[in-house]
């Protein structure tokens, strides 16, 4: 039940609200017999004490927006506001007559501040920064005719501190009751206030039990402030990009004492010292995870990993065991990005890696050796050589909703069952679901345009003799198999055996994947070697 008295509300009025996480800067809404607005107004910190002075409002949304003030003795006057007043909105309206819906929006100028991007989805604006860093920033709430708009308060006080004004709230609240007054031993003569420095509030009564509504009400006026940030640390996408901490990497291993070695990845090409730029550091694998979790923003390719928009670091993915970086690199990681990365940094390995010694020092090129580089790699060239023979792909161009699918085939980092199942469910919709089966459909007969994907293949494959075809359509209906009866259905007997079928039953969940790339590897390969000879 809603207090009548407003204590929750007097409460926010009171409080400090510097220490809210989301500050609400605009409102309308009414539900289950309450009725809310609230407005806010920037204005310089002088004038304080006139906003104040009185609970009621100085000025409603209306009353704000581009357009001539007008004079009994002299010429109109534009202003920003529509008002020869050093008050201005940090929410405007526009209204149209009823005619088109009305919009509620936040002003153009905090939105280029903190280069908001509008989310339909989730209705709300994000900030991109410099480093490709998203936070939420705006939140617009919308049920039925009701809106609130909140924005968060770190982002709200370091826009206060950039203009030197403070936010002033305005609140006219209303919250009906089925008892009377006298039932509640009110009467329309009362009235609680209070008045301070900062905030100014009243609350009065009115009676309907003579109406056709409910018996009474409760209505609050209030006003009260925020102030922006007293200092700021300004500085320029250069200074924000090299004044980061540089957090210290193993780079050797004591022999006397078995301690780590650490060393500041704050390195120059050009400075020798005995852990220069180029030591490598090395890392568990699953340090990918977070990258390949995040597909939209992250992309994995063969020897880098690149944040849209921001950096690249250059790594060694070619091993089945860890991931390095060279410690210089590692620098062009944002600090908290270092600090995720120092989580999973281990030993120093001593296996050298000769194809990225050669890549790196010789500028020799040589093909990937781990499965899941060999495959995207395999995909890629069969696409190409089918194109040129048939005049079409062999796999059709994903949905940008699935693109995700290619970009995260990866050897499993844990063994984890759902790790697995996910996997084989984007292996079998990369290479069955995408089959370019509309272009296949053309060397078709009428009858055999109505056959499985996968048969389809089998006959196009057969009419342009490509040998041991059986072996390829064998793996694709493999592969069909253990999505229907492990990934994408409840396990049973039938997955068991089928996986003892294929030898894989003494394997765990990162072998069987292997095992499974390793195969998928060998019939892009065996396609690609037979479309190579018939041209």
């Amino acid at each position: 039940m809603l207090d009548f008295y407003f204590k929750d509300v007097v409460s926010w009025v009171k409080s400090d609200k510097r220490k809210s996480t989301w500050t609400t800067v605009y409102k309308q809404w009414e539900e289950n017999g309450s009725r809310e607005n609230l407005f806010s107004v920037l204005f310089p910190e002088k004038l304080i004490g006139e906003f104040v002075e009185h609970p009621s409002w100085s000025l409603n949304i209306t009353n704000l927006r581009p357009d001539y003030a007008h004079y009994s003795e002299k010429n109109p006057q534009y202003y920003r506001w529509g008002i020869e007043s050093e008050y201005e909105p940090i929410v405007y309206q526009q209204f149209y007559n009823n005619i088109f819906p009305t919009k509620v929006e936040i002003v153009e100028e905090f939105l280029q501040f903190f280069n908001l991007y509008f989310d339909t989805k989730n209705n709300s604006y994000i900030s991109v920064n410099i480093i490709s860093e998203q936070n939420d920033v705006v939140k617009i709430v919308k049920h039925k005719d009701n809106i609130e708009i909140k924005i968060k308060t770190h982002f709200l006080r370091q826009f206060l501190f950039a203009k030197k004004l403070v936010l002033g709230f305005q609140m006219d609240y209303f919250r009906d009751s089925d008892r009377t007054l006298t039932e509640q031993n009110l009467n329309e003569r009362m009235l609680f206030d209070e008045f301070a420095q900062l905030y100014n509030f009243n609350i009065c009564f009115k009676d309907y039990s003579s109406m056709d509504r409910c018996n009474s009400d409760s209505r609050l006026l209030a006003k009260s402030i925020l102030f922006g940030y007293e200092s700021q640390n300004i500085q320029t996408d250069y200074e924000k990009l090299n004044s980061g901490k540089c957090e210290d990497f193993i780079v050797d291993v004591n022999n006397k004492t078995g301690d780590f070695i650490y060393e500041s990845c704050k390195k120059s090409e050009f400075q020798e010292t005995k852990y220069g730029y180029y030591t490598s550091v090395f890392f568990k694998r699953e340090v990918l995870l977070k990258y390949y979790n995040s597909p939209n923003i992250y992309n994995i390719e063969d020897g880098s990993i690149f944040m849209k928009g921001s950096w690249r670091l250059y790594i060694d993915n070619n091993n089945y065991d860890f991931v390095s970086a060279y410690l210089g690199d590692l620098r062009i990681l944002p600090h908290s990005e270092q600090l995720y990365w120092k989580s999973f940094n281990i030993e120093p390995q001593s296996e050298v890696d000769k194809r990225r010694f050669a890549i790196d020092f010789l500028s020799s090129y040589y093909d990937p050796e781990i499965e899941d580089l060999k495959f995207k790699k395999e995909y890629i060239r069969v696409n190409k050589l089918w194109l040129k023979k048939f005049g079409f792909n062999l796999f059709s161009t994903f949905d940008e909703n699935d693109v995700h699918c290619f970009k995260t085939m990866r050897l499993p980092l844990k063994n984890e069952a759902t790790e697995l199942d996910v996997l084989i469910l984007n292996l079998c919709k990369i290479l069955i679901d995408y089959l370019n089966v509309k272009s296949i459909n053309t060397f078709l007969t009428s009858e055999q345009k109505d056959l499985r994907s996968i048969e389809k293949l089998e006959v196009f494959l057969e009419m342009h003799s490509f040998k041991s075809y059986e072996d390829i359509i064998t793996f694709y209906k493999t592969l069909q198999k253990l999505r229907s009866i492990g990934s994408a259905h409840r396990k049973n007997s039938d997955y068991k055996k089928l996986l003892a079928k294929l030898g894989f039953e003494n394997l765990d969940e990162k072998g069987i994947f292997k095992a499974l790339l390793n195969d998928a590897i060998n019939i892009l390969k065996n396609l690609s070697m037979q479309v190579e000879f018939q041209n």
